[in-house]
């Protein structure tokens, strides 16, 4: 398979109910794609020291943020880390640009920041969908990618 057609497969599934949750012994999410159970989502350890401050994760009412990573698989090995931010208190993800001071988000990162999103607060409110949290942040990212 190739990257293109793995992206474009994920975002043909960017929805929760396409995907199934598992949890290591770590208490580590693993979401597999229900459709094809080659594709994983799998969140990597956290570190110690997880708390971020920067220019677009403060521009929330609460300040605080996370960083969590995440790790894109196909037929278990890694194609892709993706690193999130949670903001707002823990209300989202949302993906970290390539450069800070660049504030566009790469396609890729912004389909996997999606899916996690989606998954995690799945029973928010529809007019609090990801884009939201994008579009408060400030950054900047391709609309057509997300259904």
């Amino acid at each position: 398979m190739k990257y293109s057609d793995l992206m474009y497969l994920l975002q043909e599934n960017m929805h929760p109910e396409c995907w199934v949750t598992s949890f290591d012994q770590d208490g580590l999410a693993i979401h597999a794609l229900r459709d094809d159970i080659s594709v994983t989502i799998v969140e990597m350890p956290k570190e110690d020291d997880n708390d971020v401050s920067n220019e677009f994760t403060e521009r929330f009412i609460n300040k605080k943020a996370s960083l969590h990573y995440y790790s894109l698989k196909f037929n278990g090995s890694t194609v892709k880390n993706t690193l999130l931010f949670m903001v707002d208190g823990g209300r989202a993800y949302i993906p970290s640009p390539k450069l800070i001071d660049r504030n566009y988000i790469q396609d890729d990162n912004l389909i996997v920041s999606v899916i996690i999103d989606r998954i995690t607060f799945e029973n928010r409110y529809q007019y609090e969908d990801t884009t939201n949290y994008l579009d408060r942040a400030k950054l900047t990212y391709q609309k057509s990618v997300i259904k």
